[in-house]
């Protein structure tokens, strides 16, 4: 993840990292993000499906719940078919998740 440009760090059962958002109601902003670590043993012959959020990131639609999440966290289902194998697994996980986070929407303040 470092070499991909978003250096990571444990936190309990996750390995969180940030990204910036590139469109969409967090564009610009530096967002926390994650996986669980059980998800990233194969990685990358069995590539992460779920990504850490703070439970502040909303979106129209997807399937939501807290395993591996504290408090104020939900992580979101989201298929990652990682099949193009000139781009670095790392690299092409955060592409993923700056595409998925480009679609949330906006919260009531």
């Amino acid at each position: 993840m470092t070499a991909a440009g978003a250096p990571a760090w444990a936190d309990g059962a996750r390995i969180l990292y940030n990204v910036v958002a590139v469109g969409g109601a967090l564009a610009g902003d530096k967002v926390t993000t994650g996986v669980s670590l059980a998800e990233v043993h194969s990685w990358p012959m069995v590539p992460p499906h779920w990504i850490h959020l703070p439970a502040s990131v909303a979106f129209a639609a997807t399937n939501v719940d807290s395993t591996d999440c504290p408090p104020g966290w939900v992580r979101h289902s989201r298929e990652f078919s990682f099949t193009d194998m000139a781009t670095a697994p790392a690299l092409a996980w955060l592409r993923h998740v700056r595409g998925f986070i480009s679609i949330a929407i906006p919260t009531a303040a």
